[in-house]
């Protein structure tokens, strides 16, 4: 796919997928300001982690994202641990 040259590159996008594990990318959905967020960026991060998250105001689309991120960190700690 050939990337546009007014396209941009979202920076808390690239957080997101460069982060280390579900714990981080939970940091740093919490530390960003809600303002920062759109439809298209919450839709690229559910899409990263193979979720969908349901049509609606930024702010409910925004806390079922880290609803599903808290639940995969989660389980990835409990899994580490056995």
């Amino acid at each position: 796919m050939e990337k546009l040259e007014n396209e941009e590159v979202n920076p808390i996008l690239l957080e997101f997928l460069d982060a280390d594990s579900f714990e981080d990318k939970y940091k740093l959905l919490v530390a960003t300001p809600t303002m920062d967020f759109d439809d298209l960026l919450i839709d690229n991060m559910a899409s990263s982690i193979d979720v969908v998250i349901e049509d609606g105001d930024i702010e409910s689309r925004l806390q079922d994202l880290k609803v599903c991120v808290r639940t995969r960190a989660k389980y990835e700690t409990e899994r580490f641990r056995r």
